[in-house]
């Protein structure tokens, strides 16, 4: 194969196509984020021609948009394991390859991290590839003006603008203007003007007037050009799929110190007529059929079980608002967006505005429910403490995909968000076992008063228990009965244990099955009868053990006095990988026989 230094247009456009039949073919298999990355072929594809990636440094933010560039860096043979166990990640990961400086599976890191990266090693080009959602980021605002205030002279930024929320004026005049800020003539011309007038000391006047007309030509047709004032060279607007235009360019601000910002236009989804008519279907989508891009529907998630029932909700009581981050079909939003627009706020990829946006509703008696991905919800971790808690105020937290999502990673897992909310004051936390019991939590959480309320809830189809008794808020529920052995399950390890019950039964361990579904405050009444009941106490949760609900439980018991050892089950620490979620529990010790294996292992530590 041809190295791509040596390419010619002709090449890198048959490549491109290439590109995207093997995008394609991949992600249909596997699930994954197509429409970003079959948006940004012709891009990656010039920069790798122009750059030199063994010397030179380029980051992704979102790293979900780096697919093409794997293929480009000794990926390409392993490619169809993307996603699964033990293959190609979701993600940029130094740990995958050299070719990824930094780690990327939240936004707003690339830029901050470019940074670092440019200021530490000012020999080598760094280049940040952002898109026009992460770009809004308060991280990545907070990293322009730095770079731009250190005026890191090898950086280079893209934003990959493919949504029109950026630069709506790209139209010929726009274009011409863009290619001529490039051009040699211009530059020089620039630079001759600036020498000019530093050698004019009485110039003031003339500079003024010099600066106020560049200045004024370009507000016309450059959007961006307040980067200029940060200190940032700006190019643009530039076709993100022209070739020919983005070689040049890109070979022209290669030699011209910076910082230098260059603002392209894309196509999402690109090549692919379904990802081109539904953007936001096959942004991040599960396998599909390629031939009609429709997924499997089979079974209702408990995201698309909150949609619904939220709506009912609003129907009913109008000061509900529900507020989430950029993800409003995932998080099961789309109806109630399109019902009450006046009430529904996507505050962007902006986690902390959306927490303290809501406190701010809440103290003029709305209700608001922020939906949040719980590995997002991390990002506004101050806000939760210092804006919500500290104030008290009843602000109802949906935390979805909690703990293992599966193919997404370990930069996705959402197995914090328990240690966070079970040691702030004042928060009610809350994890439905059963679809029915989402329900009942949610008609719950309409009038709850008393503080911030967390309802958390796993990335899965729904799961039901014939004849289950009704939530009842700070009570447990005996779901089985037996001896010895004490099992304290919450959320979705009231499945995984119920499934293994005749399965223990068969090795000579029963005993008493538990539904959790009030996490915090404890149901300490139960505690307290139980505790001489049995011999083994288990608490099952799927969250990293440590600052767990089942220490919460042994903290009780501790102020109690009361001896007794806890048997935790959880994941210990350490990231977990991508690959399905099915598999990583049962591989890390949540489901089936390694659950039992791990039940079995703490009795016979017990004996001894």
């Amino acid at each position: 194969m041809k190295n791509i230094h040596d390419m010619s247009i002709e090449d890198i456009n048959k490549k491109a196509q290439e590109i995207r039949e093997k995008l394609v073919e991949t992600v249909s298999k596997n699930g994954g984020h197509l429409a970003p990355n079959l948006g940004i072929v012709e891009l990656t594809l010039c920069l790798h021609k122009v750059f030199d990636f063994s010397k030179d440094r380029l980051l992704f933010d979102v790293g979900h948009q780096s697919y093409v560039h794997k293929l480009l860096t000794g990926r390409d043979k392993n490619f169809s394991t993307l996603r699964k166990r033990g293959g190609i990640g979701p993600f940029t990961d130094p740990k995958e390859s050299s070719a990824d400086p930094f780690i990327s599976g939240h936004a707003g890191t690339a830029l901050s991290a470019g940074a670092g990266i440019a200021m530490a090693s000012p020999e080598k080009k760094v280049i940040v590839v952002v898109g026009d959602a992460s770009i809004s980021n308060g991280h990545s605002l907070e990293a322009l003006n730095n770079i731009g205030g250190h005026k890191l002279k090898n950086m280079i930024i893209i934003l990959n603008d493919n949504e029109m929320s950026i630069g709506k004026n790209v139209g010929s005049l726009s274009r011409f203007f863009g290619k001529f800020m490039v051009s040699e003539k211009y530059m020089n011309f620039r630079d001759d003007i600036k020498s000019l007038i530093k050698k004019i000391k009485i110039a003031g006047g003339v500079s003024d007037t010099l600066e106020r007309m560049e200045f004024s030509v370009k507000n016309f047709f450059l959007p961006l050009n307040m980067l200029e004032s940060f200190g940032f060279k700006f190019f643009g607007v530039l076709d993100g799929h022209n070739v020919e235009e983005l070689l040049s360019t890109l070979n022209k601000v290669k030699n011209i110190e910076g910082p230098i910002f260059i603002h392209i236009k894309t196509q999402k989804g690109k090549g692919y007529s379904f990802a081109e008519q539904d953007k936001e279907k096959f942004h991040g989508i599960s396998p599909f059929n390629m031939e009609t891009g429709d997924t499997d529907l089979s079974g209702k998630t408990y995201s698309g079980i909150f949609g619904k029932e939220i709506v009912k909700l609003g129907e009913e009581d109008k000061d509900i608002v529900a507020i989430c981050s950029g993800m409003v079909k995932g998080t099961g939003l789309g109806e109630f967006f399109k019902k009450f627009p006046e009430r529904a706020i996507d505050t962007g990829i902006a986690e902390g505005h959306a927490v303290t946006f809501a406190g701010g509703l809440a103290t003029q008696g709305k209700k608001p429910y922020v939906v949040i991905y719980s590995t997002f919800l991390q990002r506004a971790y101050s806000q939760l403490i210092h804006d919500i808690s500290l104030q008290k105020l009843p602000v109802r937290f949906i935390v979805d995909r909690a703990g293992i999502v599966g193919e997404d990673g370990k930069t996705h897992n959402g197995l914090y968000d328990l240690s966070i909310f079970l040691t702030i004051p004042n928060y009610t936390v809350l994890a439905p076992a059963t679809s029915k019991e989402l329900l009942e939590m949610l008609e719950f959480s309409k009038n709850f008063q008393d503080g911030p309320l967390v309802i958390r809830i796993p990335r899965e189809v729904e799961y039901n228990i014939e004849g289950d008794r009704e939530f009842e808020f700070g009570r447990w529920r005996e779901l089985k009965k037996g001896k010895e052995n004490l099992f304290i399950a919450t959320g979705s390890m009231v499945k995984e244990i119920l499934d293994i019950e005749d399965r223990l039964k068969a090795r000579g361990i029963e005993g008493t099955i538990v539904n959790a579904s009030t996490l915090k405050p404890l149901d300490e009444k139960y505690l307290l009868e139980c505790v001489k009941e049995y011999k083994n106490i288990f608490v099952l949760e799927e969250a990293y053990e440590k600052n767990s609900f089942g220490s919460s439980i042994m903290e009780f018991y501790n102020e109690k006095d009361i001896d007794v050892m806890i048997k935790k089950i959880a994941l210990k620490e350490g990231a977990i990988p991508h690959g399905k979620r099915s598999e990583l529990l049962e591989e890390f010790g949540l489901r089936g026989e390694n659950l039992i294996g791990r039940i079995e292992e703490k009795i016979d530590a017990g004996k001894k």
